[in-house]
């Protein structure tokens, strides 16, 4: 049974996506889908609150100190936004890697949980990512999700049930206790969630960062303790990957040069932007630009 659910996702998130690969979004506003043709160099991305499933093939995730590998049939969640990363490992023109995410709400997740109040049975593999084998009842709600994109009259029906289904599924596997630090009030997690979106409103700012901790009624110490645990980074390399990450798309999509891009996202040295940019993404700025056109022509929308 699993191997068909599996072609089926295959054929369909295939025939959503172009011959020559990429990231797509879809009409349905929670999922994405992704098609590799070839491996894929580590590049670091943040990953979002979401549920992933490799379709086909599989890729390294790397998380702080941290190197697993994620097979077909393997769901990965994340519960923050978490640098990572990311290179899909097993990829051909015949059988390309295929995977596709569906982003989480954490309104719906809580009020579920709240009405469930389900025991947990297991621990996370982290406080932030966990990877398990997702099992048929999660497989066949993905796909109908899915399906959906075929019907487009019936999506914004059903999508939102099939949504709120996927979540309870969810909350009834093992990924449930790294949710529930999350979702708990006055949880370690949840300060740390509150820092993350801070971060992601004012990374362009200068942030003092005792005053951020102070703000969650933690120690300065034990804000920058717990927050490299769960998210593998410190709060200052959080800030500059956040910076850099989206200089990135400022060059790419709307064709800014290096220091329009620096000066945008906060950087008040061009020469400390592109070596930090250079140190992140394994070339400076203008060869990583190039890079990207080069792959964008032969394997699709990769930003």
């Amino acid at each position: 049974m699993r191997d068909e659910i599996f072609n089926e996702l295959a054929h369909l998130v295939a025939k959503h996506t172009a011959p020559t690969g990429g990231f797509f979004d879809t009409a349905l506003p929670c999922l994405h889908l992704c098609r590799r043709n070839h491996h894929t160099e580590p590049m670091p991305c943040i990953y979002p609150l979401s549920l992933f499933l490799v379709v086909q093939g599989s890729q390294h995730l790397n998380f702080g100190d941290t190197l697993m590998t994620i097979s077909k049939g393997q769901s990965a969640l994340t519960t923050l936004d978490l640098p990572v990363v990311s290179n899909v490992l097993n990829a051909s023109l015949d059988k390309p890697y295929l995977s596709l995410r569906i982003e989480l709400d954490v309104m719906l997740l809580r009020k579920l949980d709240e009405q469930t109040a389900w025991q947990t049975t297991s621990s996370s593999l982290s406080d932030s990512l966990s990877v398990f084998d997702a099992d048929e009842d999660l497989l066949n709600a993905i796909l109908r999700l899915v399906k959906l994109l075929d019907n487009p009259k019936m999506s914004r029906h059903l999508a939102p049930l099939i949504e709120q289904e996927i979540a309870l599924y969810i909350l009834s596997s093992p990924h449930l206790p790294m949710l529930r630090r999350l979702l708990g009030n006055g949880t370690v997690e949840q300060k740390i969630a509150k820092a993350i979106a801070y971060f992601n409103k004012h990374y362009a700012s200068k942030i003092e960062m005792d005053k951020l901790a102070g703000g969650l009624l933690m120690s300065a110490s034990s804000f920058r303790q717990h927050f490299k645990k769960i998210t593998g980074v410190s709060p200052l390399q959080y800030q500059k990957q956040l910076r850099l990450q989206q200089a990135r798309r400022l060059m790419f999509k709307q064709k800014l040069d290096a220091s329009g891009a620096a000066f945008e996202v906060g950087y008040e040295s061009v020469s400390q932007f592109n070596r930090e940019y250079a140190r992140l993404f394994g070339q400076p700025p203008l060869r990583d630009m190039q890079r990207l056109k080069d792959d964008e022509m032969m394997f699709g929308r990769i930003v």
